[in-house]
């Protein structure tokens, strides 16, 4: 359907706070799902699933999503979805993006829910994907009551006290799921997860595909096809968004010069490596320096 739009505005609420720590996009519908990128965002986002069926792909793994499903993605973690939306069988989903330092300093007399939300924020977790054993009821209350508090909001009004307060019960909840062992489930590792870690290894070298499809016994048409079906992207695209993640990790963290960098991580075309990056992150890379110093 050409002319059917990807979002249907009279269906959603969508709150774009700019330049502030709390923003909510509830109960968003697809009927269609453009392609998307691999990408990552600046604070800690919650997807949580009220309906359709997609894949998501994160950390080197691919994991099924489907209705009650809920998602914690880190700061600036390189992460993919794609859903199978139609409009018979809509993809409709609420994502809480917040900056966590707002909600840090509501935290000091919650001793094991501190300990949790750090783990959330700054340290590798053992489960990002939960899947509830009963009905979704609390968790949609809390964005219901999310929602009824972003509507409230105006330019100047913020209540990010309350906000902590239900971002706590929505952290205090997925800690209880994480507890239970949710989505550790072994099983086999899909091609897709080969290629990515095989670009974990190399991905600062020059990319050949001729290599990789050496690597996984197969031609290299085959992995291409293997790879854009289980994540919906090319390699290419996956091993520029990795690049480029690590250039964000080397900017914050390094004082070598913005050139020195684009080599280190596999992109020694000065001019295509500031093109890439701002194309990707929406900054230069002078520009993502210094915001990072602020």
């Amino acid at each position: 359907m050409k002319n059917t739009k990807h979002v249907d505005e009279r269906a959603q609420v969508f709150h774009v706070l700019n330049n502030r720590g709390v923003r909510l996009k509830y109960r968003a519908v697809s009927y269609e799902y453009p392609p998307i990128t691999y990408h990552y965002h600046k604070g800690i986002e919650v997807l949580f699933v009220h309906q359709g069926k997609g894949t998501l792909t994160l950390n080197r793994k691919i994991y099924n999503l489907e209705a009650g499903c809920v998602v914690i993605l880190q700061p600036f973690q390189l992460h993919r979805i794609q859903f199978d939306a139609t409009p018979q069988n809509p993809y409709v989903r609420t994502v809480l993006t917040f900056e966590p330092s707002i909600v840090a300093p509501h935290l000091k007399n919650f001793t094991v829910l501190s300990r949790f939300f750090d783990q959330v924020w700054k340290e590798q977790m053992t489960n990002q994907v939960f899947r509830e054993d009963r009905d979704s009821t609390y968790m949609i209350g809390v964005l219901e009551r999310f929602n009824d508090l972003v509507t409230g909001w105006n330019e100047k009004d913020e209540d990010h006290e309350t906000a902590s307060m239900l971002i706590l019960n929505i952290l205090d909840y997925l800690s209880s799921l994480h507890i239970g062992g949710f989505g550790g489930v072994a099983r086999p590792e899909r091609h897709a997860e080969k290629i990515m870690n095989w670009v974990e290894e190399h991905f600062t070298e020059p990319f050949d595909l001729i290599e990789l499809a050496k690597e996984l016994h197969l031609s290299k048409n085959h992995v291409s096809r293997l790879f854009r079906t289980e994540t919906g992207g090319s390699i290419t695209e996956y091993v520029i968004a990795r690049r480029v993640r690590q250039a964000c990790w080397l900017l914050k963290t390094e004082s070598k010069s913005i050139e020195q960098i684009g080599s280190l991580v596999g992109i020694p075309n000065f001019p295509y490596f500031c093109r890439i990056f701002k194309k990707i992150t929406g900054f230069t890379p002078i520009q993502y320096r210094k915001s990072q110093l602020n």
